[in-house]
């Protein structure tokens, strides 16, 4: 078979053409006109700058290379919005026009731009097709009745722009799903992962070394690029009398540690695989500094998805990771280690802790929200009552009181249909490279839907970052997974 040709495979509701090894990039003829016109008005704003505002210059020099990135192929375009998802997610341009635009959204629609234009330049180019693809268009397609309908419920500007970033964040599932097709895509892209995911664990890990005054004093030079003023050094349950709460660049230390255990799943599965992607000694390293980080953030919710993401891994695959992660679990209890990390997990468990029990308040009054509006939710402004509210830290409850109760059925059909179609493919091959990826991508899934009962930042409209890293997932787990299942070997 020739390069140029494409074979196609069936199997009952699939449908992937296998394309060739071709390089992914934009059209040759809009290559070096673009890299040569970006070069020079990035050169003529950074001389501008520099005259008034040094570090405005060196973040706008800094950018340059990444447009680059973005304008040359899809795929390194996908490693900058994740290199700003972990590093800069709040970070906005100092400059204001009717809105404030952030990195993240700028970086997510330039590379969402470049993949249509790329899509439309390549006409005989053949996409994949399955029914979840379908599914998540359909569940996007709910979140915009559901915002429709809610347009009579306090909806501000904020509002409109935050919706914004969620579907940007959300439509780069199709990205991710029609460019990262080989293993070799896919390994850069964990390297990208785990790279800037390391960085900021260490960067959070440094700022908690140097304590309360170091962390304000550096983190309070972001204000200017859109960071908050005020609560900017975290505490448990905000109480300056308790233990500070790791946060690095991320504002909330709740979504980096729920960040940082998707990684940390990801990299321990690698780490223990007979087939690794990624090699032993870059997993072994993002884990010591991505436990330490997550246990700092003080986020059981991340915690318990950790521990539930690297069981399911023990219990189906290497089963040999159970006694000595059980021995060194009881020992450290033993000795003391990490009293303070249990003693909280405690209070959690036993509802003890004010923060649970407002937890509890959110989910009563969640379920009075989605009964007295089942169908299509209240939208996503204001609650349509004085004694309700909508905020609740749960993924499930969020989407079934802001979308109703037909978006979180379509929510978990798209859930549902892309993990049974991953173990399906895992079942297939799991003695191989392709099988330890695909259990460590199902392993940090389940982190995340276990997350999710606790906490909602993955679908929350002001965590675009933390959206697009569910979407990421979840998009690798099709595309590998249909890739596996068409493979004729």
């Amino acid at each position: 078979m020739t390069s140029s040709q494409h074979v196609e495979h069936h199997s009952p509701g699939l449908l992937l053409p296998r394309w060739p090894h071709a390089r992914y990039s934009i059209d040759r003829r809009l290559q070096w006109p673009l890299a040569i016109g970006l070069a020079l008005l990035g050169g003529g704003i950074i001389g501008a700058l520099a005259v008034a505002h040094l570090l405005l210059a060196v973040a706008v020099l800094l950018a340059v290379p990444v447009a680059l990135l973005i304008l040359v192929d899809v795929r390194s375009g996908l490693w900058c919005v994740l290199g700003i998802a972990a590093l800069l997610p709040f970070a906005v341009f100092p400059v204001k026009v009717g809105f404030t635009p952030t990195l993240f959204e700028f970086t997510a629609s330039a590379v969402l731009a470049v993949w249509v234009v790329h899509s439309a330049l390549q006409r005989n180019r053949r996409w994949p097709v399955h029914r979840a693809g379908l599914f998540v268009v359909t569940y996007l397609i709910v979140t915009l009745f559901a915002f429709v309908l809610g347009l009579n419920r306090g909806y501000t500007q904020q509002t409109y722009h935050d919706y914004a970033k969620f579907l940007l964040a959300s439509l780069l599932f199709f990205p991710v799903w029609t460019h990262l097709v080989s293993r070799d895509d896919v390994r850069r892209l964990l390297l990208v992962w785990f790279g800037a995911y390391g960085a900021a664990a260490f960067l959070g890990l440094a700022l908690y070394a140097g304590g309360p005054s170091v962390t304000q004093a550096i983190l309070a030079r972001l204000i200017p690029f859109g960071y908050p003023s005020e609560r900017i050094v975290r505490y448990i349950e905000d109480d300056p009398a308790k233990p500070m709460r790791l946060i690095s660049t991320s504002v909330d230390p709740n979504a980096f540690g729920g960040a940082l255990a998707v990684v940390l799943v990801l990299a321990i599965v690698q780490c223990i695989a007979k087939h690794p992607l990624v090699p032993r000694w870059v997993c072994l390293g993002v884990i010591l500094l991505t436990a330490p980080a997550v246990l700092l953030t003080y986020s059981r919710a991340a915690w318990v998805g950790v521990v539930v993401g690297v069981g399911i891994v023990a219990l189906v695959r290497y089963r040999w990771i159970i006694l000595p992660g059980s021995l060194g679990l009881v020992v450290v209890a033993a000795l003391g280690i990490g009293s303070g990390f249990l003693q909280r997990l405690l209070l959690g468990l036993r509802l003890q802790d004010p923060a649970t029990q407002m937890r509890l308040v959110e989910y009563r009054t969640a379920l009075e929200v989605i009964r007295r509006y089942p169908l299509f939710g209240v939208g996503f402004g204001a609650a349509p009552t004085v004694e309700l509210w909508t905020g609740v830290s749960s993924i499930y409850l969020t989407v079934a009181e802001r979308m109703g109760l037909f978006g979180l059925g379509m929510f978990l059909i798209v859930v549902a249909s892309i993990g049974t179609l991953g173990w399906r493919a895992w079942r297939r091959v799991q003695s191989t490279p392709d099988g330890d990826l695909l259990l460590a991508l199902l392993a940090a899934q389940v982190t995340v839907l276990i997350i999710g009962f606790f906490d909602h930042y993955f679908v929350n409209i002001t965590f675009p970052h933390m959206v697009w890293l569910f979407w990421l997932l979840h998009a690798l787990i099709l595309g590998q997974s249909l890739r596996v299942l068409t493979d004729p070997s």
